[in-house]
């Protein structure tokens, strides 16, 4: 039996998917399943790492949650899909902090082809916090360029690759990486998360058949 197993941080952010795709009658050959992570790198290591062993080459697992918007037009609930996952600090960024970069290596996601032309690939920066200044945010373009600041999305790609697991991601904007990010993501978390939820059951509407539209 396929199946596709999502992953986001709180339960809030899986509730609309949950919802759009119980309103549709997917194929008795694929089941679902929904796992709450937790906020944050640490938290969803150590969540994720309690069910690892229940997850399968053959699942397909898509994690999916908010994300800031760095280098780029700040279009609130605007849907992007992970190229590859990175590591980054505000710290190494402007220079006051250092780690070698062969210890957190690049990450390439399970990019699914075909989706609709508006969804574009774009990296996935996981930072320690949320940037939470405009110096921050222009120091995090210039080091990583153009991309998404998300606080979960490279502890999961790694613990993954670990166990020679693969990801797919999508993310739903919710503020401009800076100073504003908290009070914007607060006003656009919820049409954030309705848009990812229209988006994904789009893309997953067919059943197994888009499984063979994953690289």
């Amino acid at each position: 039996m396929s199946r596709i197993v999502f992953l986001a941080a709180i339960e809030a952010e899986l509730r609309p998917l949950k919802s759009h795709l119980n309103q549709q009658r997917f194929s008795e050959e694929i089941e679902t399943e929904f796992i709450e992570v937790g906020v944050g790198v640490i938290n969803s290591i150590l969540n994720l790492n309690k069910k690892i062993k229940s997850l399968s080459k053959l699942d397909w697992i898509i994690l999916i949650g908010t994300a800031g918007i760095i280098g780029k037009k700040f279009v609130p609930g605007k849907i992007y899909q992970a190229s590859v996952f990175r590591w980054g600090s505000v710290g190494i960024a402007l220079g006051i902090g250092y780690l070698p970069q062969s210890l957190y290596p690049d990450l390439p996601a399970r990019v699914v082809k075909d989706v609709p032309q508006d969804i574009e690939e774009i990296p996935v920066i996981t930072t320690p916090e949320i940037t939470s200044s405009e110096k921050g945010a222009s120091a995090l373009k210039k080091q990583y360029g153009p991309g998404l600041e998300n606080l979960e999305a490279y502890g999961i790609a790694r613990l993954f690759k670990s166990y020679n697991l693969s990801l797919s991601a999508f993310f739903s904007v919710t503020n401009q990486v800076g100073q504003e990010s908290h009070q914007q993501y607060l006003n656009y978390r919820e049409l954030a998360w309705k848009n990812l939820a229209k988006a994904v059951d789009n893309i997953i509407k067919q059943g197994g058949k888009v499984l063979n539209r994953i690289e």
